[in-house]
């Protein structure tokens, strides 16, 4: 427990707490130690003598933001190894960063780069080995696509992996061919073809990724997240950061690998842990992405007819997954973008809960992005909660965008439709996928959808990146939102958001960050 003796105040912002309720101005929030002790008006609150007190007017202040679905680790040990695309403007000028990388390499070491988007590029289209071979012909190269469900590798990556017109791609993926059945140096949701002969990440590494992801966190808003999938290694990692002060945010774990079996065979449930670090729910994948035309669809593609998508497992599997960790007290969190996976993890959790009826379970469907609404009901009485991220439509839905290409007019309006999950009454979680890591962009999207009867309002954008997000990780009870008696992980924001014209709301930038009433964060004028 902290040994602060002075409170502290923050005086006179626009509060918006998280709640739902209406913006409060000219607020004060009064913290003592690492809770709440006090929130709301100005006239009603009173200051307490010997207070440390930050002016805020002019300002927002919202609960700690919380990133219901990252993948936290990986972006932090990114951040510090490999080359970032995803801020190239074509593939001339992605494939001449990796040129400058090869360069700057030792022959055979591996270039590996990520986040690069050719939705974004003139040229509109996947990167393959013929473009990567002729710029790295002594080092293998793996780029990773913004979605993380495509990799473009070269020939020499190729051969270090083994893979050859006789490959047969793992259930679930495919690896792109030419006429003659070779491979272009494309695959689809089976990267681990190609990452099992990477030289692995040390714990070392990962540990100050999440230093690196943490201040990253902070600088941002986000005092919470949800991380997307994570074997034996990197939950150790995250215990020995926690413990070396090097994880400063709170930290959800969706565990996957020999994980799961191994909370079922220790008698773990989902929860276990403590208020920074908790173990969450078995991560399991249904489909992959829109992007690499993975997700998988009820009808075909609108821009490739001859495909309708991939689904990573059986359904039958799925069920029998779902109900293993239902019946063990282990929520679940399914990866599914595309109706028709999303109508098979829908099935799953609904086959769950015929066969062991039990309140409260709150398994997730993660992105859960092209609903119909049949479906919407159904998760709605089922009570699932559905993590989605609004930072997708604000990047790739309207007019002329890759979910216009990919899905046509009609089902491109079934995308994100936030107003209507909402007005039933399902709690949505929102989280970034990293594209990009930004909660207050993410709510930009929501805000701004391209498709406008889907759009909602900030206060209620914000409750999902708080209190809903708190509730996705059963951590409602003391964080994602401004009460007293909660821990005091506020995020605060310059500007008056409420009041911005809503394609302005991207650009704002946070002003101070609380974790637990301590000062992480604080942007100096």
């Amino acid at each position: 427990m902290s040994l602060d003796i002075c409170p502290r105040v923050l005086l006179g912002g626009t509060l918006i707490d998280g709640t739902g309720a209406p913006p409060i101005k000219d607020s004060v929030v009064v913290i003592e130690n690492e809770y709440i002790k006090a929130v709301g008006k100005r006239s009603d609150i009173p200051v307490p003598d010997g207070a440390e007190v930050y002016n805020l007017e002019g300002m927002t202040v919202l609960p700690g933001l919380i990133d219901s679905h990252c993948h936290f680790l990986n972006m932090g040990v990114s951040r510090m190894k490999n080359l970032q695309l995803g801020n190239t403007d074509s593939l001339d000028e992605a494939l001449s960063r990796v040129k400058d990388k090869v360069k700057n390499s030792e022959s055979g070491e591996w270039v590996i780069g990520r986040g690069w988007d050719e939705s974004k590029w003139p040229e509109n289209r996947y990167i393959k080995k013929a473009d990567l071979d002729p710029i790295s012909p002594d080092n293998p190269v793996m780029l990773v696509r913004v979605c993380g469900h495509m990799v473009s590798i070269n020939s020499e990556a190729l051969e270090l992996a083994g893979i050859t017109s006789e490959t047969e791609p793992p259930d679930g993926g495919s690896i792109d061919k030419d006429e003659n059945g070779e491979p272009m140096g494309v695959l689809r949701d089976c990267r681990r073809l190609v990452t099992d002969v990477i030289p692995p990440t040390s714990e070392e590494e990962m540990i100050r990724g999440l230093e690196s992801a943490s201040d990253l966190a902070l600088s941002l808003g986000c005092t919470g997240v949800n991380d997307a999938g994570l074997g034996p290694k990197e939950i150790r990692a995250y215990q020995d950061a926690l413990q070396e002060g090097s994880l400063k945010v709170r930290a959800y774990l969706m565990i996957r690998e020999e994980a799961p079996q191994g909370a079922v065979k220790l008698g773990l449930k989902t929860g276990f842990g403590d208020p920074m670090l908790r173990i969450g729910p078995i991560k399991l994948m249904m489909d992959g992405s829109l992007g690499a035309r993975t997700a998988a669809l009820f009808e075909p593609y609108e821009d490739d007819p001859d495909t309708s998508g991939l689904l990573l497992m059986e359904p039958e599997r799925l069920k029998e997954l779902v109900y293993n960790g239902h019946v063990n007290g282990i929520q679940t969190a399914t990866h599914a973008i595309g109706d028709l996976a999303i109508e098979h993890a829908i099935d799953a959790i609904d086959d769950s809960l015929r066969r062991s009826p039990r309140k409260n379970h709150r398994h997730r469907i993660e992105h859960c992005e092209i609903l119909s609404s049949q479906q919407i009901e159904r998760i709605a009485r089922l009570g699932i909660v559905p993590d989605m991220q609004p930072n997708f439509p604000g990047e790739w839905s309207g007019d002329d965008s890759m979910y216009r290409q990919r899905l046509g007019e009609t089902r491109d309006r079934m995308n994100n439709p936030y107003r209507a999950m909402l007005d039933e009454g399902i709690p949505v979680a929102f989280g970034s996928d990293g594209m990009p890591f930004d909660p207050i962009y993410g709510i930009w999207g929501a805000v701004d959808h391209p498709i406008r009867e889907n759009a909602i309002d900030f206060v209620e954008a914000v409750k999902c990146y708080t209190y809903n997000a708190a509730y996705a990780s059963f951590q409602e009870d003391y964080v994602g939102s401004i009460e007293p008696g909660k821990l005091a992980d506020i995020a605060v924001f310059e500007k008056e958001l409420d009041e911005l014209p809503r394609e302005e709301i991207k650009e704002a930038c946070c002003y101070m960050t609380l974790v637990n009433g301590k000062i992480l964060f604080h942007r100096k004028a």
